[in-house]
């Protein structure tokens, strides 16, 4: 008797590492990229300030500039500048 339990219990907490996983990968999976992208928008708008620097201008540094940058990459960094100068 006490085997089948263990084998209950076991296929239980399989069972619910199971629904966990499923809903939990896509959110998960969904914030590293995210952090991915800050990431590469930090790297991004640190070299484009840098590059910048030489014509005595900058590129806001702020959680909004830094994904766009990082989300799309050379068109946002177009952008951004554009922005900075169209505003500024």
């Amino acid at each position: 008797m006490m085997e089948w339990q263990l084998v209950i219990i076991v296929l239980a907490v399989l069972a619910g590492l199971y629904i966990a996983n499923t809903f939990m990968y896509r959110p998960l999976r969904r914030l590293l990229s995210l952090a991915v992208c800050l990431v590469t928008g930090t790297v991004l708008i640190t070299l484009l300030n840098w590059c910048l620097s030489f014509f005595n201008m900058h590129v806001a540094f702020n959680l909004f500039t830094v994904l766009v940058a990082g989300i799309l990459h050379l068109p946002g960094l177009v952008m951004l500048v554009v922005l900075s100068r169209w505003f500024v």
